[in-house]
């Protein structure tokens, strides 16, 4: 499981670091601006699923730090830090907005099959259905629902699954470590963004074979998106695109 965390480390070592201009962490999404003009979208774990308290001591360290030493909270469960870290991974390995493909394009290789979605996101669920995916959604919020299930039980439904959709909550939590040969025998994983760092060959060892990821240049419209608390899949300055190994 530490061999994840570990490599991530060395592949953010090894990139240029910055001064924080801005930090921001939205409802739904995190976002940073460095003091050399790069600037990168993370994951912020939602507050109803776990309540956001601001802890002073944690506030205070993401304040002081340096663009490498936000990557390096990744590890942390703390909703705070994690929406920081995963906001700075974006920026020090970044995917490429010509290269990939858009996610659209991608969508029918699950058309009819079983599909267990791990995380509820209201504005993601009414994509999957357009895209003819039979989900069931495993998130403790949504239990009961129509094709909703308690999250304790995922991965049963993992097993009766032909292929996975996993937020970035599935490497908070450690659950994407714990379950890599469940994955390994799918059609197929998505791992969706934003804050997940673009390395496919870290992510397809743990069974991952797509990375969703939100792209856009337009780093003052995303940040007034983001800072009026909007979600990812609703912002018009980003384009989502999937990566696979290869």
């Amino acid at each position: 499981m530490n061999n994840f965390f570990e490599d991530l480390s060395k592949h953010i070592q090894n990139k240029k670091d910055s001064k924080i201009s801005r930090l921001i962490l939205g409802w739904y999404a995190s976002c940073i601006l460095t003091a050399d003009n790069r600037h990168g979208v993370g994951f912020v774990p939602d507050s109803m699923k776990e309540p956001h308290t601001a802890r002073s001591i944690h506030t205070e360290a993401l304040l002081s730090a340096a663009l490498k030493e936000l990557a390096a909270l990744y590890v942390s469960p703390f909703p705070q830090e994690f929406a920081a870290a995963s906001a700075a991974c974006s920026i020090l390995v970044p995917f490429s907005p010509d290269e990939g493909m858009p996610l659209d394009a991608v969508m029918p290789c699950a058309r009819g099959d079983k599909v267990a979605v791990l995380g509820y996101e209201r504005d993601l669920l009414p994509f999957m259905h357009d895209w003819g995916w039979r989900i069931a959604v495993f998130d403790d919020r949504c239990a009961g629902r129509k094709d909703c299930f308690a999250q304790a039980e995922i991965s049963r439904g993992v097993r009766e699954a032909e292929w996975v959709w996993l937020s970035p909550e599935a490497v908070r939590d450690r659950w994407l470590m714990s379950t890599q040969n469940i994955l390994r025998e799918k059609n197929g994983c998505f791992m969706q963004g934003p804050g997940i760092p673009a390395l496919p060959e870290l992510f397809s060892r743990m069974g991952v074979t797509h990375l969703a990821a939100p792209i856009g240049n337009d780093a003052e419209a995303i940040e007034a998106h983001i800072s009026a608390g909007g979600s990812t899949w609703q912002c018009e300055a980003l384009t989502w695109r999937v990566y696979t190994q290869g």
